[in-house]
């Protein structure tokens, strides 16, 4: 009965253990696990940012103006003249 009564108190720290590390704060924000294939008119996005390099897929994020995450491929030739543009338009605004 005592073996029975601790196997049962061992299983229940260990459903509580990996619960906990389930729920665990140190992992990225945001990741990306499709990308958008259209182009994005640069006059819609607000900002971007690359995804943490914890994540699987390397990606960028447009937030656009409604407030909306997409993501997007940064091996893609448009991605790429995106971010360009939106850096030349941050630091002419900066200057």
């Amino acid at each position: 009965m005592f073996a029975r009564s601790l196997l049962l108190v061992l299983l229940g720290l260990a459903c509580l253990q990996s619960f906990t590390t389930a729920n665990n704060g140190n992992g990225p924000d945001q990741c990306c696990f499709k990308y958008q294939t259209d182009p994005i008119p640069v006059k819609v996005i607000t900002a971007y940012k690359e995804t943490d390099p914890r994540c699987q897929k390397h990606g960028v994020i447009f937030t656009v103006k409604e407030g909306r995450k997409v993501c997007a491929d940064p091996d893609v030739k448009w991605v790429q003249n995106l971010i360009k543009k939106i850096d030349k338009q941050m630091y002419e605004s900066s200057t």
